[in-house]
């Protein structure tokens, strides 16, 4: 028998393969094996040579004084998926000195009826082609190598027979041998397992068999994409005029304009009488501090009372969003499991008409991972929680938990998926309550009554609620499971059976908690586009017309061979939303015809780049997000 898996003695395929013996077992006793060959000269078949030369059957011998035994106690190896480019992967067995095994390797595709494909460690290839199994004496350690190649099945260089874009599950069985009176068996299953209770095949040890097997698996490349998301900035909502407007900047409305989820300044105003290219701003609500359902315009209009008025967040139309558009966004192939630094480059542009201000440079907490969650039929009041005003709670079941943890923001959207959240932002939180015991103490000079405030009624912000785990992933990562969330804000009753309500978790950690991924970030700058445009006629003043002013916003700065720096001109507003319009200055200025003027400040089209660092990579494709609501100002 060859000592090793389709080589030679001390091969077997390995890289840097220790402790292989002699194919002759038992030869100078060094396993405690029968001795098969004396001077040269082998024993026949189930015989071996005793100290004085004689033969004695095998059999008789093992009557007489049993077998030696022998123990392979443990494999380690690397059990993280592997590459989707193919990689060398090291696996080392440690036991008994003279302990006897096989190692047998094989894939398939979970879910389909396929040939398995076998390795050959000659050849460092798999095929159908099964192998045929040699027996390896160990030492005391045993290392070998598999190079397990790209996951291309189905496409040019792949194997026949496969589909393109399938996982591959690699079977790693290694079998112990009993060979004339050396038996080998595996330790003692010592089992661990998964949090819904299978068992976790990679990370138990031993066996009650004599096959120990080990699972890995392949996957195809993922993609991690990089994109942005303004979670109370985009989705529009609507009020209803009270009482009609004519020729002022002031509008009233049935709503209360001081809820963030019906309007905020810098909202723009279209209704019947304002048209979108008037270019209609939010620039005050309740300006005088005397009525929560008046706001005031960027400009005097005229609009009719009843009529349903839209107002259309900064961030609306910005591209890339979330699911709406990802126009934009950065995407990085990186194998599931796999870890990789690499640079990232994002251009979000604003929808026209609007531009972004840079406030600050991103950090790692504007970068967020967003679930999405369905709430159940009703909410579950706390004891002793207060739920008469509106009908409001802080806890409530919802269909799956994974992934979620306290700290994590609940869904601001305006309308849609968050039309029932609290105007307020809102976390998921732990809760806690404190009550008052008295104790009273006796002193040679009277009593002492004492207050001590302790905990009273403390509920966990993610809670399970003793419903089981009902699903998880390949690397007992929990993806189902039922249970309870609670929030910081109480939320109104409407919020119950409502779907694909977001969850954002942001920063490291909470992003850690929602994919499994670690993740970092450096080097981040925020670029802008210069903006300019050209003078459409020949004039001083302070209103003035330019030929593109669609990129253009209050706030920016105007600079150009004919503008006078001392007076810092600033654009205050605009008369259009785009095209050939009249910009209203700060100052005076001279307009020359097709002379180009610079806007400084602000810009339509933003880079956001730099180096990601990212570790454990998901096994599905995921997007990440930059909060853009926290370092940019869309006008």
């Amino acid at each position: 028998m060859a000592n090793g898996y389709g080589g030679s003695s001390g091969s077997s395929g390995s890289s840097g393969s220790s402790g292989s013996s002699s194919s002759a077992y038992g030869v100078g006793s060094s396993g405690g094996g029968l001795l098969k060959i004396k001077d040269g000269v082998k024993a026949p078949s189930g015989f071996h040579y005793m100290p004085n030369g004689k033969l004695m059957s095998d059999a008789d011998h093992i009557a007489i004084n049993g077998y030696v035994e022998r123990k392979i106690n443990n494999i380690n190896f690397d059990s993280k998926d592997i590459d989707s480019t193919g990689e060398t992967r090291y696996f080392t067995l440690t036991g008994d000195a003279g302990s006897l095994f096989s190692v047998e390797i094989y894939n398939d595709v979970p879910g389909e009826t396929v040939a398995l494909h076998y390795y050959d460690f000659d050849t460092k290839t798999f095929s159908t082609t099964k192998p045929n199994l040699s027996i390896i004496e160990l030492s005391s350690s045993y290392s070998f190598s598999v190079k397990f190649p790209k996951n291309a099945y189905g496409t040019s260089g792949g194997s026949a027979g496969r589909a393109t874009g399938q996982l591959l599950k690699y079977t790693i069985n290694i079998t112990t041998h009993t060979v004339s009176n050396i038996k080998t068996t595996h330790a003692p299953l010592v089992e661990v397992k998964f949090v819904d209770g299978a068992i976790d095949l990679n990370n138990s040890q031993g066996s009650r068999s004599n096959v120990l097997t080990k699972i890995l698996h392949q996957d195809t490349v993922k993609t991690l994409s990089l994109g942005c998301i303004a979670p109370s900035k985009h989705a529009t909502s609507t009020g209803t005029t009270n009482g009609a407007v004519s020729g002022v900047n002031r509008m009233v409305l049935d709503q209360d304009v001081t809820d963030r989820k019906i309007v905020e300044v810098g909202d723009k105003i279209t209704c019947t009488g304002i048209d979108a290219s008037a270019h209609r701003l939010v620039a005050s609500v309740n300006p005088d501090n005397d009525n929560v359902n008046e706001l005031e315009m960027s400009a005097v209009d005229t609009v009719s009372d009843g009529v349903t008025v839209t107002f259309t967040p900064p961030f609306n139309g910005m591209t890339p969003h979330y699911t709406d558009d990802e126009t934009g966004e950065s995407d990085i192939s990186i194998s599931s499991g796999g870890s990789i630094t690499t640079s990232f480059s994002i251009t979000c542009t604003a929808l026209t008409g609007r531009t972004f201000t840079i406030n600050r440079i991103p950090t790692i907490n504007d970068l967020c991972a967003v679930t999405e969650v369905t709430f159940a039929s009703a909410a579950s009041a706390i004891s002793g929680e207060d739920t008469s005003s509106n009908s409001v709670f802080h806890r409530w079941p919802i269909t799956n938990i994974a992934g979620l943890s306290e700290g994590m923001t609940l869904d601001q959207y305006r309308t849609g998926t968050g039309a029932n959240t609290s105007s307020a932002k809102a976390k998921i939180s732990n809760y806690l309550t404190t009550k008052t015991l008295q104790t009273v103490s006796e002193t040679a000079y009277g009593s002492t009554i004492n207050n001590q405030i302790v905990p009273d009624v403390s509920v966990d912000g993610v809670d399970p609620n003793n419903n089981p785990i009902t699903a998880i992933d390949r690397n007992g990562r929990i993806t189902a499971q039922a249970g309870n969330i609670t929030f910081d804000v109480q939320q109104l009753d409407a919020l119950k059976s409502d779907a694909s309500v977001k969850i954002l978790a942001h920063g490291a950690d909470q992003i850690k908690a929602a994919t499994g991924m670690e993740v970092s970030i450096s080097n981040v700058e925020v670029t802008p586009t210069q903006i300019s445009t050209t003078g459409t006629n020949a004039k001083v003043g302070a209103a003035l017309e330019y030929t593109e002013v669609g990129n253009i916003s209050a706030g920016m700065t105007m600079r150009g061979v004919d503008v006078d720096f001392s007076t810092a001109p600033v654009v205050v507003s605009k008369t259009a939303t785009s095209g050939t319009a009249i910009l209203n200055l700060s100052s005076n200025q001279r307009n020359v015809i097709g002379q180009t003027y610079f806007f400084d400040g602000a810009s339509n089209v933003v880079t956001i780049t730099g180096d990601i660092t990212v570790s454990n990579m998901a096994i599905a494709n995921t997007t990440l997000y930059f909060n853009v609501e926290g370092f940019l100002t869309a006008q």
